[in-house]
């Protein structure tokens, strides 16, 4: 399971190593929470299959979806950078596994080892890059323009062509309306890209949502691979 996990697998042989003692197998079941924003980050997962949403909320309760972890990467992004405290909320959105580890012990094999400190940062670079375009299509992209781009990411991430997501969920990470989701899903339907099921979406033609998604969906995913060598067996 290990190996599923791109980052992981990526790691210079001395740092999986010294990871390996520390590495737990956890179930991620959906909704759990990985971290809650204004707590100190108590485990750092690795997931090797199912995506977790970043989500950031004001004062008021709005909530959003500011990025998205699954098998490229992990969570407690500021862990790398000296920070314990969790800035956002880590929702578990479609269950997986992954392997998990305190992150206080992370925090003192990065101060030993070069290596590591440059690979996870070249990850939390990459994380924010993709933060970066999720705000750009929030504030940019029509709404059937950033749902396929929300799609194509959860499909770059799962094995198979279905996603276990419903309206609901689809509606409170895109922060708008859920007679809006419904009616740009109906859309995408329409135009053959997906098919809606109960609780589900089937992804049906890839091609035919990059280029819903009007330039929204790419930039990001260069840059991983770009920076990671992590490219989805979608691309």
């Amino acid at each position: 399971m290990r190996d599923r996990n791109h980052l992981l697998a990526s790691l210079h042989p001395a740092d999986r190593d010294r990871l390996a003692p520390e590495l737990q197998p956890v179930v991620l079941a959906v909704r759990n929470e990985l971290e809650l924003r204004g707590d100190d980050v108590e485990w750092i997962y690795f997931p090797s299959s199912g995506i977790a949403s970043v989500i950031a909320e004001s004062s008021g309760g709005h909530r959003v979806e500011t990025g998205i972890v699954g098998v490229e990467g992990m969570t407690g992004t500021g862990v790398t950078q000296g920070d314990l405290r969790a800035a956002q909320t880590i929702v578990v959105q479609i269950e997986g596994e992954a392997y998990r580890m305190p992150a206080r012990r992370l925090r003192d094999l990065l101060a030993a080892s070069a290596t590591l400190r440059e690979r996870l940062l070249l990850f939390a670079r990459a994380f924010a890059i993709q933060m970066a375009h999720t705000a750009l299509a929030n504030g940019a992209g029509l709404l059937e323009q950033r749902l396929a781009r929300w799609l194509l990411m959860l499909h770059d991430r799962v094995d198979g062509d279905t996603l276990a997501i419903t309206h609901d969920y689809i509606a409170t990470m895109l922060s708008v309306r859920r007679p809006g989701v419904s009616v740009a899903l109906k859309v995408l339907e329409e135009q053959g890209l997906t098919r809606v099921n109960r609780g589900s979406i089937a992804i049906l033609d890839r091609r035919g949502l990059i280029e819903k998604a009007a330039g929204l969906y790419g930039q990001t995913e260069e840059e991983y691979r770009r920076l990671l060598n992590w490219t989805s067996p979608r691309a």
